[in-house]
């Protein structure tokens, strides 16, 4: 059923995507839609949810933290900053612009910036676990944000238009931020 709603609100908007027709596509009774989803809201909640979950506790990360393998969790900021692998960036611009007129949206926006915040500080702590404070650190998980953010809106406005090149500087520019909270863990 999230993946006809997905599929739904990709292709006709948010606004445009009734439960009947989450219904039809899924085959899911409109009564247990209801049910199990007070209305499409919850739905994108979910939705968002299980691509979250999927996203953040990703094996690649969670090892590079069990491990505390710097370099893999450098390439998985990389990897976060670069949005190579967005599923769908179509559903992404839907729900985006929906949060901008919905405040039940942009409070699972809230929440998913929250979370993404709470890993890249967690991240970066495995590289830089002591004597730089944790406001530093939070600065530079919200400059990683920041960037990751406008590579994932170029992608969405411009899905064939990537320019690769333009990876190597954001990321040199992330590397010495994160650089610089290595040098400043150095006792004196």
């Amino acid at each position: 059923m999230i993946q006809a709603a997905r599929k739904l609100f990709a292709e006709a908007g948010f606004h445009n995507t009734g439960m009947a027709q989450i219904s039809k596509e899924s085959g899911v009774l409109v009564g247990q839609i209801y049910r199990d989803f007070a209305n499409k809201e919850a739905i994108v909640a979910a939705m968002v949810e299980q691509d979250l979950d999927e996203f953040l506790y990703d094996g690649v990360l969670c090892n590079a933290c069990a491990t505390g393998d710097h370099a893999a969790v450098r390439a998985w900021i990389a990897d976060f900053v670069a949005a190579e692998e967005v599923e769908d960036a179509r559903i992404f611009a839907e729900i985006t612009a929906e949060a901008a007129r919905n405040e039940r949206i942009a409070a699972i926006f809230h929440m998913i910036d929250q979370r993404l915040r709470q890993q890249l500080v967690l991240a970066l702590r495995i590289i830089v676990p002591t004597a730089v404070s944790d406001e530093r650190v939070l600065t530079v998980a919200n400059l990683i944000l920041t960037v990751a953010s406008g590579v994932l809106h170029r992608r969405v406005l411009w899905p064939r238009q990537t320019d690769r090149a333009v990876f190597a500087p954001l990321l040199a520019c992330i590397d010495a931020q994160i650089d610089g909270l290595c040098r400043e863990n150095v006792p004196a």
